[in-house]
């Protein structure tokens, strides 16, 4: 199996909670401690379905970002609504740090005009985590301009 089987990475995330009990993650799955392990070790296709499940209980998105990379595609986690103000802007902060990191990277990477493989694996994580945030930032900025509708819409409908 490669290291990029959907098998392996499961796996491999499932081994790295080495608190998570097996059994406990089959039961909350809806399935067979026995399903699980032939999931796990790629003897049989895991459900679709239960991935987006699977990584939540574990905290962790690798298998669907792996199937993101096969599809050509960059997931990105959508913000939570609930979020304060307070916390958004900082997430807003974080986004500019990490794309003058992810600028300076690339930068270094083009200076010489060759591209070598070591260079690669420090600035495609970086552009990939500016292009998540970015996606991110989207999504938050439509919901503060949601909620600021819905509160002069409430606003207005108060004061006729």
């Amino acid at each position: 199996m490669s290291s990029d089987d959907l098998a392996s990475v499961l796996s491999r995330v499932v081994e790295t909670k080495a608190e998570y009990d097996i059994r406990l993650l089959a039961q909350q799955l809806g399935t067979h401690y026995r399903s699980l392990m032939y999931w796990l070790r790629g003897e049989r296709p895991v459900p679709a379905h239960l991935l987006p499940h699977i990584c939540t209980l574990l905290g962790n998105y690798e298998v669907l970002d792996l199937l993101e990379r096969q599809a050509g595609r960059v997931a990105f986690k959508i913000p939570d609504p609930r979020m304060p103000l307070d916390k958004e802007l900082v997430a807003v902060s974080n986004l500019i740090k990490e794309v003058g990191e992810a600028l300076e990277s690339v930068a270094e990477t083009l200076a010489d005009g060759v591209v070598e493989e070591s260079e690669l694996k420090v600035t495609i994580p970086k552009l990939e985590a500016v292009i998540q945030e970015c996606a991110s930032l989207k999504y938050l900025l439509e919901d503060l301009c949601k909620r600021r509708k819905k509160r002069v819409g409430a606003e207005s409908a108060r004061s006729r």
